[in-house]
C-alpha cells in the first residue's frame, strides 16, 4: 500500500472532483497508487456505478501496461484498462455519422482526395486500424483517432458530455510519457466539461524518456499537485546519486531498502570487449551475469557489442527502419524468427511445434521415409547459417521442397527481381533490400539472441519500469547526436533541450537499480567531466579498464 499521506491527498481530490497530478520519482510505487485509487472507487461505488453503466479508465501508454494494470485489476470488468487510442475509439465508435461527415472533411482536404469516398463511406462502417490510413474501405489510421476524437468533441459537445457522464474517473498512467495533444484534449474536453469527471494524471516528468514534450501538468493547468517522495526499490547509495540529478523531488528509503554500492570505470575509445572486462572487475564484488542488465542506451552501441552492426546500418537505409527490426514485423524479421524458431525446434526435438512450422507451406508428414529428406535439408540450412549471407539462405529457403519461405519475405523477393527500372516505389526499397541480402547470417543469430533476451543487454526504452538487482550503464557520448552526458557531469546548460534528454536518460537507467550501480564512461574525459561524474556518483576514484 501506498503511505497514508498520498492516498488521502488523492481521496480528498477525488471527493472534491478535483482533478489532479501525481508526481512521484523512481521506485516510489506510483502504479500501485493508481491501482489502490481505482480499489477504493470501486469498493465505494461500485453498485452505483453499474447501476448507471459507468467505468473508472486508466489510459495506458503501452500494452504491457494495460496488460499488467489489468491482471492487478484482476480484470474488473468496471475498470477500462487501455492505451489513449483504444479508450477514445470506444468512447468515439458509437457516432458513425459523425464519423463519416469528418472522414470526408478530412479526404476534401487531401492533396489526393478519393473519388467518390461519399458513396465508399455508405456501405461499410467506420473501424479503426492501426497500420495506415485506408479510407477507401472506411478505416482510420492510429493518429486518425486523436484527430477525430478532437474534431468531434469540438465540433459535437454532446460527444464529449455522454463519454464524461460514463467515464466519471479517468486516470492516466505514466502520463509523462503521452503526448500534449492528448493532455489538452483530456483537459480541454474532460475537465472543462461541466459533468466534471476527475482526471488524474500519475507519472514522473523526469523519467519522460520519449520526445512527448509534456512539461509542469500541474503548474500550466492548474491542477492539484500530489508530490510522493518514498523509493521502495533503490539501494541507498543509488538514491543519493538520483537526489543529486534532480532537485524537484528529494527521495527517501522507504522498504528494505539495501545500502548498496556505486562504481566509476573507464575505457578508451574503440576499446573492445568492455562489457567482458567491466564485468571481471566487477565479479569480485558479486555482480554476475544472471543478476546485472547492462543498459548502453543505444541499439547501435548494443549492436556493436553483441555483433549485428551491419544489420543495423542495413535498416537505416528505411525510415523507421530499426524500430522494425526490433519489433520483428517487417518482410524480412519475420524470416528471421520463422528460421530461427525452425531451427531451434528441430534442434531441440520439439518436433509437434517443427512440423506445425513446416506446415505453414502445406507440408503433411505422411511416411517415415520423408524424416530422412527433412533431416537432409534441416541439417544443410543450419550450415548455410553459419557461413552464408541473409540473401543466401533466402534464395536456399525459395529452392525448397520443404521449408516455406514466409508470404512477406517471398512477395518482396518476387518483387525486387521483376521491378523495372521505372518502378519508383521499387528503386525506393533497393538499396534497403540490397544491405539487408548482404548481411551475414551469423549476425542475424546474435540480433535474435539479443531480442529473445539471452544476452544481458538493454536499451532505455526496453527497461523503463523495470528493476535489477545491479546495472551497469555504458556510457558513450560518440554514439548519439541527441545526447551529450558530458553536459550532465559539468552542468552545462548551453543546449538545455539536449541537457534535460541526457539527464532524464541517465536517471531512469540509474534508478533501475535496486542495489549496485556502475557507470561506465568509454572514450577520454576531459577534467571538468570527470570530476563531474565522480561528484554526481559520490566516489573517489575510478578504475581504468585493461581490454
Amino acid at each position: 500500500m501506498a503511505e497514508p499521506g498520498t492516498l488521502e491527498q488523492i481521496a480528498d481530490a477525488l471527493a472534491s472532483r478535483e482533478s489532479f497530478v501525481l508526481e512521484a520519482g523512481a521506485g516510489s510505487g506510483k502504479t500501485r497508487t493508481l491501482i489502490d485509487t481505482v480499489q477504493t472507487i470501486l469498493a465505494q461505488e461500485r453498485d452505483s456505478m453499474l447501476k448507471a453503466g459507468r467505468q473508472v479508465v486508466c489510459i495506458t501508454y503501452t500494452n504491457v501496461a494495460k496488460d499488467e494494470i489489468t491482471h492487478r485489476l484482476n480484470a474488473d470488468p468496471l475498470a477500462l484498462v487501455g492505451t489513449i487510442h483504444e479508450f477514445l475509439w470506444q468512447v468515439i465508435s458509437p457516432f458513425q455519422r459523425e464519423l463519416r461527415l469528418e472522414m470526408l472533411a478530412i479526404n476534401a482536404k487531401a492533396k489526393k482526395p478519393i473519388e467518390g469516398l461519399d458513396l465508399l463511406l455508405a456501405t461499410q462502417p467506420v473501424t479503426y486500424g492501426q497500420f495506415g490510413r485506408h479510407f477507401d474501405r472506411g478505416e482510420l489510421s492510429h493518429d486518425d483517432v486523436l484527430a477525430v476524437a478532437g474534431a468531434l468533441f469540438t465540433k459535437y459537445p454532446k460527444v464529449s458530455r455522454i463519454a464524461a457522464n460514463r467515464f466519471p474517473f479517468i486516470f492516466v498512467d505514466e502520463y509523462q510519457d503521452t503526448s500534449e495533444s492528448v493532455v489538452t484534449l483530456l483537459l480541454d474536453h474532460f475537465v472543462k466539461n461541466d459533468r466534471k469527471p476527475v482526471v488524474g494524471f500519475f507519472g514522473d516528468a523526469m523519467q519522460q524518456i520519449y520526445d512527448s514534450k509534456i512539461s509542469d501538468v500541474a503548474g500550466s493547468h492548474g491542477l492539484r499537485l500530489v508530490t510522493k517522495l518514498e523509493n521502495y526499490r533503490c539501494s541507498v547509495a543509488v538514491i543519493d546519486v538520483l537526489n543529486r540529478l534532480r532537485t524537484d523531488i528529494q527521495q527517501v528509503p522507504a522498504g528494505d531498502n539495501s545500502p548498496g554500492e556505486v562504481h566509476l570505470l573507464t575505457a578508451d575509445a574503440g576499446a573492445p570487449n568492455v562489457y567482458v572486462a567491466a564485468m571481471e572487475h566487477l565479479t569480485p564484488a558479486g555482480w554476475t551475469r544472471e543478476n546485472t542488465k547492462t543498459l548502453m542506451l543505444t541499439h547501435k552501441g548494443i549492436a556493436r557489442e553483441v555483433g549485428f552492426s551491419s544489420l543495423i546500418d542495413a535498416y537505416s537505409k528505411r525510415s523507421f527502419g530499426t524500430d522494425q527490426l526490433m519489433k520483428r514485423d517487417d518482410e524480412f524479421g519475420e524470416f528471421f524468427t520463422y528460421v530461427g524458431a525452425l531451427v531451434d525446434s528441430y534442434d531441440k526435438k520439439r518436433f509437434g511445434v517443427f512440423l506445425d512450422l513446416l506446415g505453414q507451406s502445406g507440408f503433411r508428414l505422411k511416411a517415415a521415409t520423408q524424416k530422412a529428406e527433412i533431416a537432409s535439408q534441416l541439417e544443410s540450412l543450419k550450415a548455410a547459417l553459419l557461413t552464408r549471407t541473409v540473401g543466401e539462405v533466402v534464395d536456399l529457403v525459395a529452392e525448397s521442397s520443404l521449408v516455406p519461405l514466409p508470404k512477406k519475405i517471398r512477395r518482396l523477393r518476387d518483387r525486387m527481381s521483376s521491378a523495372s527500372e521505372e518502378d519508383d516505389s521499387a528503386n525506393k526499397k533497393r538499396p534497403f533490400y540490397d544491405a539487408v541480402r548482404g548481411v551475414s547470417w551469423v549476425e542475424v543469430r546474435n540480433f535474435l539472441d539479443y531480442v529473445d533476451e539471452f544476452t544481458p543487454f538493454s536499451t532505455k526504452h526496453g527497461v523503463k519500469g523495470a528493476e535489477f538487482e545491479n546495472v551497469l550503464v555504458i556510457v558513450d557520448d560518440s554514439l548519439w547526436n541527441m545526447y551529450k552526458f558530458g553536459q550532465v557531469f559539468t552542468d552545462n546548460h548551453s543546449n538545455s533541450d539536449r541537457f534535460e534528454r541526457s539527464r532524464k536518460l541517465l536517471y531512469v537507467c540509474f534508478s533501475r537499480a535496486m542495489n549496485g550501480l556502475a557507470v561506465l564512461c568509454i572514450g577520454n574525459l576531459s577534467h571538468s567531466e570527470l570530476a563531474g561524474v565522480k561528484s554526481l556518483l559520490d566516489v573517489d576514484t575510478s578504475t581504468a579498464l585493461k581490454t
